[in-house]
């Protein structure tokens, strides 16, 4: 689903039960939203992998998707490309342990 120019996953907005706040931008909200847990990081990865396909096949626009691999589990996360905002940490050194995939749809 589409609101106000955020595309979330309907399934993970009704159990977030969270609007967005006035100090969120879009990126941000959409990376609180749109986050599901995957026990296998190779399930996650190619969860992600169609996530990517399905979003660009209905929205316009560019998508980031992001695996994190903590060692137990995954959690797959996305956001629309926008200039100026970013929800990753531009230094990969401060993940420490944590194993981080980006698929981008550009």
């Amino acid at each position: 689903m589409e609101e106000k120019g955020c595309v979330l996953l309907a399934s993970e907005k009704r159990d977030s039960g969270s609007d967005r706040t006035a100090t969120q931008d879009e990126t941000g909200y959409e990376c609180f939203v749109n986050h599901v847990h995957v026990e296998n990081r190779g399930e996650a990865l190619e969860f992600a992998q169609r996530l990517k396909t399905a979003l660009t096949s209905l929205f316009p626009g560019d998508f980031v998707v992001i695996v994190a691999f903590d060692g137990r589990e995954a959690t797959v996360r996305f956001h629309r490309l926008r200039a100026g905002q970013t929800w990753l940490n531009e230094n990969p050194e401060e993940y420490g342990e944590e194993g981080i995939a980006v698929i981008d749809s550009n």
